[in-house]
């Protein structure tokens, strides 16, 4: 008998967390596609504090089922947000964006075991999308809830240039 009840509060327990986590997953990603639509339309100000939601909903991402490299994602990704929201200067923000898009894809691609187990139906769909041209042509990736390419990277310059490479 106590190790029935012992392993309903471990499987209780687990099944929390994963709540948890698929919970600060989506409102990482939710404020992440935040700063992403402030870029595409190089709104300085918007990016800076959709940037400051982001830091705060990175803090709160539990850690305790992260790898090592997860939670090394996870620093980094909250050092660039941060970064991205103390700086008015556009082209900045874009820099800091690609180092931050690359650590918030390892954190979403961690999460989604997560959010299957948490939700019925099924996750909505996170495109991984790519602009070869992007980074002084070394190419950068980035997040989006839509198929549709939407280049935070250049905005109205270059607004649809890229494809999605994968969907999370």
């Amino acid at each position: 008998m106590k190790i029935t009840c012992l392993s309903l509060a471990i499987l209780s327990l687990s099944f929390t967390l994963s709540v948890a986590a698929a919970q600060s997953s989506d409102s990482m990603l939710t404020a992440y596609y935040g700063v992403k639509d402030a870029l595409i339309a190089t709104d300085v100000a918007k990016a800076q504090s959709q940037a400051t939601t982001l830091a705060t909903a990175l803090k709160k991402m539990p850690t305790t089922e992260m790898s090592v490299a997860d939670k090394n994602a996870l620093a980094t990704a909250k050092t660039q947000a941060v970064a991205l929201s103390k700086t008015t200067d556009a082209e900045a923000q874009r820099e800091a964006f690609e180092v931050l898009s690359a650590s918030v894809i390892t954190l979403a691609k961690a999460a989604q075991p997560a959010k299957r187990r948490a939700r019925t139906g099924g996750p909505a769909p996170t495109y991984v999308q790519f602009c070869p041209m992007a980074a002084e042509g070394k190419g950068a990736s980035w997040l989006s809830d839509s198929r549709e390419i939407r280049n935070p990277y250049y905005g109205s310059k270059m607004l649809k240039c890229g494809s999605v490479k994968e969907e999370i």
